[in-house]
């Protein structure tokens, strides 16, 4: 049994990690607020979230950030006859910052996760589509694919790492992280998200050394990033002594016009490595029928798929939204 105070402070610190990542409002537990905050407590709630030091220095989405601030005063204004200044003074400062916030493209989001010693800081587009790219910003599968991995280390540990349709870098930044991967390629089609991955991979691996360009040495692990068009795989100049043992893909089977190029990537890497590799698909559910339509291109290349069971959420290591269902695929020829 945890005493009231660890009570409170367990509170405290999911809320403050789901509103860090921007987890979706609808998504949180509102009612879990404790009916018994003290003052303090209550100041507490925004000196933990709102004005937390790294959302001070690397602020989340403004609107994200106002929406935020609203529900959680709906919420203490029903449960208490008074609520603590700051909650208002906060609300009104964010508000001013509207109409600024809508001449940016970008804001932050922050993983947390302290008994893995994950922080990580990703710059990333406030838009869904930017730059003619949907890789600007990070989308749930790839998060409850590095969370299936966290939980899974033997896949990826000690081995060579293919992400195809990488985007802001954020599993494999967690796979480096987590997992002890040997070598990690980190991949997309965009040169504007192989640029962001390079800056998101700068901000968060200090200690990392960049032998070449889009090369980084952290720790034990390699990474590297690399510009790779799925139709143009050939041409691709694999970093000295890569071979991939495992490949992996997170939200890049919503759109059928490029299962053709896709597959062809996959197939290829398969072929070079005689089919002594496998493959993770994370795909988001929106449509059944072209999700099935891209499982049935694989097995049309003898390809074997099954499902595993994503991590549910009260064992996850990170927040990721569940609104839509996330399916998690292993792949092997």
């Amino acid at each position: 049994m945890f005493t009231m105070r660890e009570n409170h402070q367990r509170f405290l610190d999911s809320l403050k990690y789901q509103f860090l990542c921007c987890y979706p409002l609808h998504c949180i537990d509102w009612e879990a607020i404790p009916d018994n905050l003290t003052w303090e407590q209550q100041q507490q709630l925004v000196e933990n979230t709102v004005l937390y030091a790294l959302n001070q220095k690397y602020p989340v989405k403004i609107s994200y950030q106002l929406n935020f601030l609203k529900r959680l005063l709906q919420h203490l204004e029903r449960r208490y006859d008074e609520v603590h200044d700051s909650v208002y003074e906060c609300y009104c400062a964010v508000q001013q910052r509207i109409a600024q916030d809508t001449t940016e493209k970008y804001a932050y989001k922050h993983y947390f996760q302290p008994a893995l010693k994950v922080e990580l800081t990703l710059r990333e587009s406030k838009s869904f589509v930017a730059e003619g790219t949907t890789g600007l910003c990070s989308w749930q599968a790839s998060i409850a694919l590095a969370d299936y991995l966290v939980e899974n280390t033997h896949i990826v540990k000690e081995k060579c790492v293919l992400e195809l349709g990488a985007g802001t870098g954020l599993c494999g930044m967690i796979l480096v992280r987590c997992c002890g991967v040997r070598h990690i390629l980190l991949t997309d089609g965009s040169r504007e998200c192989v640029d962001l991955m390079k800056e998101n991979v700068c901000r968060n691996f200090t200690e990392a050394n960049e032998t070449s360009d889009g090369l980084f040495v952290v720790n034990q692990s390699t990474l590297s990033l690399n510009k790779l068009e799925w139709g143009a795989i050939e041409d691709m100049k694999w970093p000295d002594s890569f071979a991939a043992d495992v490949i992996l893909a997170a939200d890049v089977v919503y759109d059928d016009t490029v299962f053709e190029s896709l597959t062809h990537a996959i197939d290829y890497v398969f072929k070079i490595r005689k089919d002594k590799c496998e493959m993770l698909l994370a795909a988001t559910v929106r449509n059944e029928h072209t999700l099935q339509t891209f499982l049935n291109s694989l097995s049309q290349l003898h390809f074997r798929y099954v499902e595993r069971d994503v991590i549910p959420l009260d064992k996850c290591n990170f927040y990721w939204d569940r609104t839509t269902p996330v399916k998690i695929f292993n792949i092997t020829r």
